[in-house]
This record gives structure tokens, sequence and C-alpha cells, in this order.
């Protein structure tokens, strides 16, 4: 197959999809059902993009008023590319909009509690890594932000507009970052220093500090959860999981679980899927 047919790589959030509900990862990556516009996500998107542009300013201006012009900017260039996405969001409520943006404004300003961009020089932002690793598995993921100091030391910094999880609860959120510095190590030959969770709602870091052993760990990890992928594509069987998430999955009325009626599974999606990763031995 040509490759302009291949699906996207594995990445850090389809593995999370795909370890919640192995039906939700169906009708998002195999059958690319539509998706609803969710609040959350915009909230998220808007408070990553005014982090990632705020260090486009000089340390001296890097403000939490500048900081929200830029994701008033990002906002503005958003609804003016989707008019209808206020009615999808807000409905009829005229003032959800302003409150929408106020909690997004208490994320950045939880952010300046806890870093101060002004002392920060980061060597990348939204920095797109697509690798194969050991396994001939095609990963790839977007980091928030790469620091990288005068002797070399790299850390990499991952932004959450959700709360810190309770202690039991950080595994997929460690695995993700764990990710990330194997797709630096595959990229670059180096194993970062220090590995950054910062959870803005709470004002909550998490710092991890990865060692050699992890990035073969990590790579077997994936490769597990691949091989479950794969065996479930092929048989065109995804159980759903019943979980607190189903109440806020877009895919609730294709869902058997919530009394929907799934339809027949996209051959050309499965087709897909396992032609991204040919490479792998069966």
């Amino acid at each position: 197959m040509s490759s302009s047919k291949r699906a996207a790589a594995l990445s850090p959030s389809r593995i999370g999809t795909f370890r919640n509900c192995p039906l939700q990862f169906r009708f998002q990556v195999i059958d690319k059902l539509p998706t609803k516009e969710s609040q959350v996500r915009q909230r998220g998107t808007l408070v990553h993009a005014a982090l990632e542009h705020l260090f486009d300013l000089p340390a001296p201006e890097r403000t939490f008023a500048a900081a929200s012009g830029k994701m008033k900017e990002a906002w503005d260039k958003t609804v003016s590319e989707k008019p209808d996405l206020l009615g999808e969001l807000f409905g009829e409520d005229k003032s959800a909009e302003n409150q929408f943006l106020e909690t997004a404004r208490q994320l950045l300003a939880n952010y300046f509690e806890m870093e101060n961009p002004d002392r920060l020089s980061p060597a990348h932002r939204e920095k797109y890594l697509r690798v194969t690793n050991k396994n001939r598995l095609n990963l790839h993921g977007y980091i928030d932000r790469v620091d990288v100091s005068p002797d070399g030391l790299v850390r990499i910094v991952d932004y959450k507009t959700g709360k810190a999880p309770a202690e039991r609860y950080i595994g997929p959120y460690q695995f993700q970052i764990r990710f990330y510095a194997l797709l630096w190590y595959l990229t670059h030959g180096d194993l970062p220093a220090r590995l950054q969770l910062l959870f803005l709602k709470d004002r909550q870091v998490y710092t991890y500090t990865p060692a050699p052993a992890d990035i073969d760990a990590t790579s077997e990890e994936i490769l597990a959860v691949w091989e479950q992928i794969a065996a479930q594509a092929r048989s065109g069987y995804f159980p759903p999981r019943r979980s607190p998430l189903c109440n806020w999955c877009d895919y609730r009325a294709y869902c058997p679980l919530m009394e929907g009626i799934a339809p027949e599974i996209s051959s050309e999606g499965v087709e897909q899927l396992l032609t991204a990763q040919a490479d792998l031995p069966d």
C-alpha cells in the first residue's frame, strides 16, 4: 500500500484511548466517526497556544497580561475559522463564553504561580517527533516544551489543564511523559535529564527522572499494547469498557453499553491501521 494511505503513527493519546476503551479507539481511529466540540478540549487548546506563543516575546514582556492577550488572539482566530463553534459550545447562553474564557485565564494565572517564564529560554515548543523504534513500530507525538540547560541537560515539559491525579492514578500520565522521553532518545540519542508535568488547575508539579532502563521498558509496553490493538483489528472486534468516562464519550449513540448500535467496522480503516505498522512481524 502506498504511504499516502498510511494511518498516523502510535501516540500516547491513541494508546491511552485504547486502554480506556478499545471500542472508543475503534470509533476514533479506524472508523473516524465525528466528535462533538468540547469546552474542555477547546480550553486546553487555548491555554497551550497561549503558553506556546508567550515565549515569542522577549523575557521582560512575558507577563500574565501578555499571556491573556495571546490566548484572546488564539480564540478570535478559532472563532473566525469556525463560525458555528460558539453555538456548538455555548448554545444560546451569552454569558457562557465569558465564563469559559475566565476559566482559561485562571489556568494561565496558575501557571505564573508555578514558573517564571522570563527566566526560561525554551529550545523547542510544540516539538513534533516521529520515529520508528526497535520493534519497528512507528511512533509520534508533540512535546509542549523542551528546555536545554547551558551544559546540555534536557528537560521535557508537558502542560495539563486538569487536576493532578491521586498518586495511585499517575500511571497513564507517567507513561505519556516516558513515551516523550523515548521519542527524544530515539531521535536525538540522549536521555532527557528530567520529565515534568505541570497540572495547571491545582498548581501541582510532577517530576520524573528517567533511567536508561525506561527506554526498553517503555518500548516493550508500547509493543504489548500494539499487539492487542492489532489482534483486535484483525478480528474486527474491539470490546467496549465501562468507566466513569462513559458519561463524556462522544460515541454514546454507537455504544452497546449505552443501548447504541455500532456501525460496521471500516475495513479500509483496519487496513490503514495495520499497514502503518506493516514492518512489525506477525
